[in-house]
């Protein structure tokens, strides 16, 4: 375990775990200088020498003027972050194999300063604020390689202001996590069921008639692909019909027998996300739960949870 590492586990250990909102006192906030620190304390080294060998009381003057800004710096670094009141945290779902934008509202003097947040040290992000959201807000992305539910890793916030001389920063252990999504993948075409009449809800192909265009997505077909368009110099965009009737779709896990369960369940989410997305309705059946049935972006939601908690320990029955 490297330095670095045993410094963070020994301060994660030292505070406990964190509960929103709450506010970061100094005990907790560490500062070191950044590379334009030392070179200004080498500076201010130099100097106190060279006056010092030549008698020269107006270059000591200078060095001792700028000795005591650099202590005024350290304080008002150190300042800047502690007293900052992180406020709440915002974690959307995300698909597996992207990433959680995970955002914080923080408010304090280091809301509208140069405030970074880390997770493991592999992505950063930048704060934002403005006039109808006083309180600032900074963001990370969060690598979602599995679905499930994602526990978030200790999040390092850090600030180098006013001046850039230090580099200060604590760590955040949040109680948090978010659902992660299946891989929304596959090629399978989309089954549909009879209607509540008893009547096939399916349309000759002269009834449907085209609604909109998106963006392509893995699975797609290629004759749906408005390559016109797509010659025309714009993105691959596919067409969406819709149908002058409903039509009811039937997403049952067990017909999709020659898949594995991660591919099963890779492509209920396709099917799900496309359903939702033409404003149709759709029934999803998951062994040992009840049928889902419903339309709309709370189902796809609440579809979509089920698909990612599918198999694992705790997952709704």
């Amino acid at each position: 375990m490297t330095i670095k590492a045993r410094m963070r586990a020994w301060a994660l250990r030292r505070q406990g775990m964190d509960h929103l909102p709450t506010k970061l006192a100094a005990r907790r906030v560490y500062i070191v200088p950044t590379a334009a620190g030392w070179t200004f304390g080498m500076l201010i080294g130099v100097m106190f020498i060279a006056g010092t060998n030549y008698g020269n009381g107006l270059a000591l003057l200078f060095t001792f003027w700028l000795a005591g800004f650099a202590f005024v710096a350290m304080v008002r670094t150190q300042r800047s972050l502690a007293g900052t009141e992180v406020l709440g945290i915002t974690t959307p779902p995300a698909f597996a194999g992207g990433k959680v934008e995970l955002k914080l509202s923080v408010a304090g003097r280091a809301a509208d300063g140069d405030l970074r947040l880390l997770v493991e040290d592999l992505a950063t992000g930048s704060t934002a604020s403005d006039e109808e959201h006083p309180a600032g807000v900074v963001s990370v992305d969060v690598p979602a390689p599995r679905r499930g539910r994602l526990t978030l890793p200790p999040l390092r916030i850090s600030s180098t202001a006013p001046f850039g001389l230090f580099h200060t920063w604590t760590w955040l252990r949040l109680d948090s996590s978010c659902v992660v999504y299946p891989r929304a993948a596959g090629t399978l075409p989309v089954p549909e069921s009879p209607g509540e009449s008893g009547g096939s809800a399916q349309l000759a192909p002269g009834q449907d008639e085209l609604a909109w265009l998106r963006d392509f997505r893995d699975g797609d077909s290629p004759r749906q692909v408005a390559w016109k368009a797509y010659a025309r110099g714009q993105p691959l965009l596919v067409r969406e019909y819709r149908g002058a009737a409903a039509r009811r779709h039937d997403f049952d896990f067990a017909m999709l027998g020659g898949l594995g369960v991660e591919a099963r369940l890779s492509q209920l989410a396709r099917w799900v996300v496309d359903a939702a997305a033409r404003g149709e309705p759709w029934v999803l059946r998951l062994p040992e739960t009840a049928p889902m049935e419903g339309s709309g972006i709370e189902h796809r939601d609440a579809c979509l949870t089920s698909l990612a908690l599918y198999g694992l320990p705790g997952a709704p029955r």
